[in-house]
């Protein structure tokens, strides 16, 4: 009995310092898996929806995200459980790793940039693999770690150009297959027009995106488990690439065939969610292809692949059964008690500035700002206020917003239209997001510079032209950050961000006009720097 009480012991203190572990793993990115949980599944928030309409609804590029963590999990055990590894703790080196990797944490929660806290999230899991367990371990475990990059969402801002080119080359490379096949069909921007005036739309979820993103984690683990080895491996995980667009291609095919055949509601119906699904095998069949194929190819110019099985020469043997108990224990120690307090920390002070801070500007300000009926050129000019639809408030992430359109007779109304960020420090995206994420084109964008705006001088604002069909509109916007405009996404976050620092107003704010440009484009692009000539002055005294 008195040798038993030290071993009970150790157990306890193992089992404590890894659940202290774990909770402080857990306090440290709630906040980030929450986000990360809401772009995976955009409509979950809606309570009313059933379970299956709450995870499929929306347009995400992400629904694979959850898969990730499991998979990463039952692939570091799987390599802990049959290969030899031994514990050499590198714990100067690990503490390091992990407390640079916490700041970059903290920095990026402060700036309200989910996706480079969920990043740092693998620099954190490395810091604690060195301390714990050492080097050996880490070069084992380094592609669990690598393959959960694949859970991040990235942001909506830095994706919507390739979303857009993905779109049009899925509609292009459909419609081509689908002539070849003899099918009467014609593209119009994102629009499939087919005989009998049936038409539909490619839309987001449709271009191509999610499977190239979804379809890179699975390349990943593909090339990581196949019978190549060397450049052939990183061969066969870039060509997921083309892989992805060539069988996203074939469904766009199956969806233009099936509405040809049969109709519109069928394509767009059980046949689209079938479809969505069976890509994926497809896309397995063309990826063990392609490995066969090198294979076959090497074999046939005499240079045949030497096929070994995945880590032979490191598989465990009978003298490491108490590899499970040696890695278990090595939670303990100073070092160990280090990392765990550091995390607990962190934890907490994460918690704190996820607090939402609420925006001093709201929508309030801006409407008692902006009157109801101004002077343009000459022309008096009433207003009206706009609502927007759900869908562009969930893109958005605010419910605060000013939408105001004003008219003229005889001219084109301008729509108003100021959008404030969610707290103090979140930027609010730019429209080309809500924009093309509607189906509308964006023919034409650039930075303009709007003059002897009052108090202001120049004013650099970014000017749009969307089309729509035959109809065209020019936007023009403008970020207002603390006491500065940009027209830069990424500048607004860095000023939002180093406001709230230096403990000025970090209140941000998107302020948008917008006209039709069917009349004349000069005209359209004179109303709109007129109009946000003059609002700028009304806001400026209003949001400070």
């Amino acid at each position: 009995m008195a040798t038993a009480h030290p071993a009970g012991r150790q157990r306890w203190l193992t089992a404590a310092g890894w659940l202290l572990l774990l909770a402080g793993l857990a306090a440290t990115y709630a906040q980030t898996f929450a986000e990360m949980w809401r772009r995976w599944f955009p409509a979950w928030h809606h309570a009313h929806l059933g379970l299956y309409d709450r995870i499929v609804g929306g347009e995400s590029y992400y629904t694979h995200g959850p898969v990730v963590p499991p998979v990463s999990l039952i692939i570091a055990i799987l390599l802990i459980r049959h290969t030899r590894l031994s514990v050499r703790p590198q714990r100067l080196l690990g503490l390091l790793v992990l407390a640079a990797s916490l700041a970059v944490h903290l920095a990026a929660c402060f700036a309200r940039v989910n996706f480079v806290s969920g990043f740092s999230l693998i620099g954190v899991l490395a810091g604690l693999i060195l301390i714990v367990w050492g080097t050996p371990a880490l070069r084992r475990l380094w592609f669990p770690l690598a393959l959960l990059a694949f859970m991040v969402p990235l942001p909506e801002v830095s994706i919507a150009q390739l979303n857009f080119r993905l779109k049009l080359l899925a509609a292009d490379w459909g419609v081509s297959l689908a002539g070849a096949l003899g099918v009467i069909v014609e593209r119009s921007g994102n629009q499939v027009l087919l005989e009998g005036d049936k038409t539909f739309v490619i839309a987001n979820v449709c271009n191509g995106l999610r499977t190239l993103i979804s379809l890179l984690g699975f390349g990943a683990i593909y090339a990581y488990v196949c019978k190549l080895r060397g450049w052939w491996r990183l061969a066969l995980f870039a060509m997921s690439v083309p892989v992805a667009v060539a069988s996203n291609s074939l469904r766009i095919v199956g969806l233009i065939v099936v509405a040809d055949v049969w109709d519109v509601p069928t394509a767009a119906g059980w046949y689209h969610d079938t479809s969505g699904i069976l890509i994926y095998p497809v896309a397995f069949a063309m990826m063990f292809g392609i490995e066969r194929l090198v294979l076959w190819a090497r074999k046939a110019v005499g240079k045949p692949a030497t096929v070994e099985p995945l880590f032979h020469d490191v598989l465990r043997g009978p003298g490491d059964d108490d590899q499970w108990p040696r890695m278990a224990h090595a939670v303990g120690g100073r070092a160990g008690a280090a990392a765990v307090a550091l995390l607990l920390v962190v934890g907490g002070v994460t918690l704190a500035l996820n607090r939402s801070v609420p925006s001093v500007w709201n929508q309030a300000l801006a409407r008692a700002a902006m009157p109801t009926a101004l002077e343009m050129d000459g022309r008096r000019w009433e207003s009206y206020d706009l609502v927007m639809d759900d869908r562009t408030l969930d893109i958005l992430e605010t419910r605060d917003y000013l939408y105001r359109r004003y008219f003229s007779p005889g001219l084109q109304p301008v729509d108003f239209c100021v959008i404030f960020s969610r707290d103090n420090r979140k930027g609010t995206h730019p429209p080309d997001l809500c924009l093309e994420g509607g189906g509308q084109d964006i023919v034409e964008k650039r930075d303009v510079v709007l003059p002897n705006v009052e108090g202001r001088g120049e004013v650099r604002c970014r000017a749009l032209v969307v089309q729509t069909g035959t109809s065209r509109q020019h936007f023009l916007y403008v970020y207002k950050c603390g006491d500065e405009y940009t027209p830069s996404f990424w500048r607004q976050q860095f000023a939002i961000f180093a406001n709230g620092l230096l403990g000025r107003s970090a209140s941000g704010a998107l302020i948008r006009v917008s006209t039709s440009a069917d009349d004349n484009a000069e005209a359209a692009n004179r109303r709109t720097m007129m109009m946000l000539g003059i609002a700028l002055p009304y806001l400026d005294r209003a949001l400070p």
